[in-house]
């Protein structure tokens, strides 16, 4: 009797790793018309309605246990100050300890994170903070959450709007009008936080002024890809 199941199945795969090796398809759209394929992108800017500064504490001791409680009770110390500052979150970032020889100690170091819609409280924040032990890591302005969300409806709204006109333009230029669009690709970009014209004043002898801080503006992009369907007029 002869088995022509493995026979079988290797045909399969060979046709399955055949169709798999094939480029796809270009997209098949349905009726006449003639494609055009376009991009159009777009900005805003927005003023910053938020600020973060990013601060550091880190202790050396003879010990892991030492140099650990010292961050500890710093850490305490800052966010016990930080509840105490109105319109200011307060969050902790990486914890890490580790040996450094020459000479021999341990050394432990924690981050803390600082977000407000006010700045004047939380630059003030800071420099408590600072003349407490604190190093201060940067300090950057940015969108809020919904702010942000609204600052990309917008660039993404004048993306298409940009893309409808564009589209017509070209149309017309050739005797024919826009149909439909027959495919649209939108994307848009988290806007990155913008780091300040910064400057710190010390006064000899006395505790650290607050840092000052000045923002630029925020900028936020859209782009809009479309196949667009055009037909005689």
């Amino acid at each position: 009797m002869t088995r022509s199941f493995p026979l079988a199945l290797l045909a399969l795969s060979l046709m399955a790793a055949a169709a798999l090796a094939q480029p796809a398809a270009p997209a098949v759209y349905p009726g006449p018309g003639t494609l055009l394929r376009l991009s159009e992108s777009a900005e805003v800017t927005r003023a910053p309605d938020e600020v973060r500064a990013t601060l550091r504490f880190e202790a050396r001791d003879a010990t892991p246990a030492g140099a650990q409680a010292a961050v500890n009770r710093a850490m305490a110390s800052a966010l016990e100050a930080a509840r105490g500052a109105a319109g200011v979150t307060a969050s902790t970032g990486a914890y890490s300890t580790w040996r450094q020889e020459d000479p021999a100690r341990w050394v432990a170091a924690q981050a803390l994170n600082l977000r407000a819609g006010n700045q004047a409280a939380l630059l003030e924040l800071v420099g408590t903070l600072q003349s407490r032990g604190l190093a201060l890591g940067g300090i950057a302005h940015g969108l809020s959450r919904d702010s942000a969300r609204a600052a990309r409806q917008d660039a993404a709204g004048l993306a298409l709007e940009a893309l409808r006109r564009r589209a017509e333009a070209v149309a017309a230029g050739i005797g024919m009008r826009v149909e439909r669009i027959a495919e649209i690709n939108l994307e848009t970009a988290d806007p990155g936080p913008v780091r300040p014209m910064m400057a710190q004043a010390m006064a000899r002898g006395a505790a650290p002024a607050p840092p000052v801080a000045q923002a630029e503006d925020v900028v936020v992009g859209a782009s809009a890809q479309a196949v667009v369907v055009m037909v005689p007029n």
